[in-house]
This record gives structure tokens, sequence and C-alpha cells, in this order.
């Protein structure tokens, strides 16, 4: 009879209640402080799990390009695991298009993106990769990695910022140069906005739509 699958967990995930789950699967589960990432699936491989308003706020707020650099660094084949069957956060998220082209700027960073509706679900697919990893593919198996450059995170925000109705890459750009960051641009206020050349009215609105930013 095959050993049970061993997880590690990070002690900040111990309230979502998944290692529960894991356990319930079958899973051998271990809490304790992770370098990066919340679940340890094999020796090359972690997985970082966001819900869905925790990517919003990650990309908004600037902090998701750090936490997938610091993936990046810690095993060969990371994963980041979006949980929550709305992907557009409802009215507190992003613009569509942004979370998107977050999405998409995820997998250009060499981050395999994997969808989840619950939290059962994300058990489900952690359980599922373990056993693939400790099981079936033996590192001789495994195809080789291809490694990616790095997309630098003012071109994500460039590309986030431009996929807003009415933002151009130009006004992105200028954007980015007057206020730094993403973050910086979803903290100006409306005023501010109206400062930078091809911002009026109503492209101040839809950036404020667009970055989840109430008026």
């Amino acid at each position: 009879m095959a050993s049970a699958v061993r997880i590690l967990v990070d002690v900040h995930e111990q309230r979502s209640g998944i290692a529960g789950l894991l356990t319930e699967l079958g899973a051998h589960v271990e809490l304790l402080s992770l370098p990066a990432g919340d679940y340890a699936l094999g020796a090359d491989t972690i997985v970082e799990r966001k819900a869905v308003l925790d990517l919003h706020s990650a990309v908004r707020r600037g902090h998701l390009w750090a936490q997938l650099a610091k993936l990046r660094g810690a095993c060969a084949f990371p994963y980041l695991l979006v949980e929550g069957r709305d992907l557009d956060g409802g009215s507190r998220g992003l613009h569509p298009n942004a979370i998107r082209g977050a999405c998409l700027a995820v997998i250009d960073q060499g981050v395999a993106l994997l969808r989840s509706d619950s939290k059962a679900d994300t058990a489900r697919w952690l359980y599922r990769l373990a056993v693939r990893c400790q099981r079936e593919a033996q590192p001789a198996e495994l195809p080789p990695l291809v490694p990616r450059a790095t997309v630098p995170p003012e071109s994500v925000a460039e590309a986030m910022l431009a996929a807003v109705p009415g933002i151009s890459t130009v006004t992105a750009r200028a954007l980015l140069g007057r206020f730094g960051s993403l973050a910086g641009v979803a903290g100006a206020p409306p005023e501010a906005l109206l400062e930078v050349p091809g911002i009026g009215k109503e492209r101040a609105r839809a950036l404020a739509e667009a970055l989840g930013r109430a008026e």
C-alpha cells in the first residue's frame, strides 16, 4: 500500500480549513512556516493560493509580483491557484480586462495558473498535484524546464492600465511616470489624475472603476 502523500502547509493557511480537507483526502499534512508560497507539494513544487479578492488586492497594491518572484526563486515548478467562482470579484474588483491582463502576466512570469471554485476544489487540486509530484512523476520523467524571462513589474502595470477603456499605452506610461506604480495610480485623487495629459473626467472615472476605487 502506498504511503500517504506529504503536504507542507504554511501556518498562515491554518484558518482556511484546507489543511483539514487535505487530511480527509488522505494526505499527511504538516503545518510550518514556509519561506515562499502556501503549500509545498514536493521538492520542486510550491503553490501560492489566493482568493479572488485577495488577488485583486495584491495586484492593485503591487504585492503580487514580489510574491511570485520569491515563489519562482524557491522552486522549479511554481503555481498560483486562484480560488473563487467569479474571477471579476464583483463591484470590489479590478476591471475585467485588468484582472485578466494580470493573469496573463502571471503566466508570462513562468508561473502556472490554476482556477478553483471553492476550498474543497482547492484541496482536490493540491492533493492531485501532490500525488503527481510524489508518486507518479520522477524528476527524470519530467520535461525540461524552459527558463522564461521575468517581465518587469512596470511592463505589467503598463499593460494593465492600457487595458482600461480609453487608456492608450502612451497614457498608461504617462500615468506611471506621474504616480510611480499601479498602486500610486490607484491611490491618486481624481484631481491629480486630471493633471495627466490625456486624462479627462470620463477616463478618470474609468480608471477608478478599473482599479476598484470608489469615487
